[in-house]
């Protein structure tokens, strides 16, 4: 195993996740890697995108922000602490994303699909125990809670993404990132994880 240079620096911290994948193909990788019966062809890159700007104390910077030629939006952040009410962080960090999900004039209908995807190094339910252990989890919407066929269309998705996964189909290429969140640079990591630490290496260089 190769030790990372700088390891404490690693690809979890907000300001290195937000330059590494701000590069339109490394953004693009990692979404597809994660979504992959979406067909994204094309992303347009924000990183460390600033939101909510009316209400300074709780201004928001989004870690890695894009959208696909079809207007969806995709968030995803990296989340390195346990979270008492985790589904109350995808509550807010969605209404922040409804801000740029409708323009002026238009019907609700026309509301963007937005995607927020928080990453974990750990499993944020129940650390592997029971039915947990899961690379993936995705929330679901009911209009009664009695019914599971009566799940409601909100345009919206919740997945939280457990790099201790082990349950669950997931791609090769987010199974290597997962590998890297956990282990760092290996002799077998790919060239498009070998590409992503040399920029982690370089924007540390850069702000020494």
């Amino acid at each position: 195993m190769v030790r990372n240079e700088n390891h404490n620096l690693t690809i979890t911290r907000d300001p290195i996740l937000g330059h590494v994948f701000s590069k339109t193909e490394n953004c693009l990788h990692l979404l597809q890697s994660i979504l992959p019966d979406l067909g994204i062809t094309e992303v347009e890159v924000t990183p460390q995108k600033q939101l909510n700007k009316k209400l300074l104390e709780k201004n928001v910077i989004m870690d890695l922000w894009a959208k696909n030629k079809d207007g969806k939006i995709f968030d995803v952040e990296m989340q390195t602490t346990k979270q008492k009410l985790p589904g109350v962080r995808f509550r807010y960090y969605q209404s922040i994303a409804d801000q740029d999900s409708l323009k002026p004039g238009e019907d609700l209908d026309q509301i963007r699909e937005t995607y927020i995807i928080f990453i974990y190094p750990f499993d944020p339910f129940g650390e592997g125990k029971y039915i947990y252990g899961k690379y993936i989890y995705e929330g679901t919407f009911l209009l009664d809670k009695d019914n599971p066929d009566s799940q409601a269309n909100t345009k919206t998705h919740w997945i939280s993404i457990n790099a201790r996964g082990y349950k669950g189909q997931i791609t090769p290429e987010l199974k290597e990132f997962l590998d890297y969140i956990k282990y760092g640079l290996t002799k077998d990591s790919s060239n498009f994880i070998k590409k992503i630490d040399r920029e982690r290496l370089d924007y540390i260089r850069s702000t020494e």
